[in-house]
This record gives C-alpha cells, sequence and structure tokens, in this order.
C-alpha cells in the first residue's frame, strides 16, 4: 500500500476518534494494551473462545470491540469497577472508552 493511501487512513481514523465513535476492532497489540496484558494473552483468549477475531483480508486480524466488552464484564461478575488494581483504573478506563 503506498504510504500517502497509508496516511489518508490515519488521518480518517484520527477523524473518526476525534468524533468519539468508538472503533468496532482492535488489532491485536490494541487489545492486549486495553486489556494491559501481553499480545500472547490475548491469542490464548481467542484459542479458548473468550476472545472473538476476525479477519479483514487475508491477513489483518482484528478482536471485535463486543467480545472485549463480554469479557470484562465476565471478569468482572457482581464486583465494581473499583476492585481492580486496587484503585480500578485499568477497567474503568476500559469502560469509558467503550462508553459503558
Amino acid at each position: 500500500m503506498p504510504v500517502e493511501s497509508k496516511v489518508r487512513m490515519r488521518r480518517a481514523a484520527e477523524r473518526l476518534r476525534e468524533a468519539g465513535v468508538p472503533p468496532l476492532v482492535f488489532t491485536i497489540e490494541e487489545a492486549a494494551a486495553l486489556l494491559r496484558v501481553h499480545r500472547a494473552t490475548v491469542f490464548r483468549l481467542v484459542k479458548e473462545g473468550k476472545l472473538e477475531r476476525v479477519y479483514i483480508g487475508r491477513r489483518s486480524a482484528r478482536i471485535t470491540r463486543e467480545s472485549l466488552e463480554r469479557f470484562v464484564r465476565e471478569q468482572l461478575g457482581d464486583r465494581p469497577p473499583e476492585v481492580e488494581g486496587g484503585e480500578g483504573r485499568g477497567v474503568r478506563e476500559l469502560l469509558r472508552r467503550f462508553g459503558l
């Protein structure tokens, strides 16, 4: 893909973020960063069926936002988000990013 096409795509993605439109899918690395785990953990969660992986094209694996939301909610159970990490910043931030 030409460099200028990548630049246009990044600019379009940035405009969507600025407009408050949440992404529908995340890269493996983005999902790992959101969950604050190693990317190998994300692959394991996919293999266990706890996260849903979709492909855009032949090689571009993405994790769906819905499966991330479901996974976090299942992990929380009846606990309030403040329990996580003492202060709850990780889970609260993740839920805030998804608008939950």
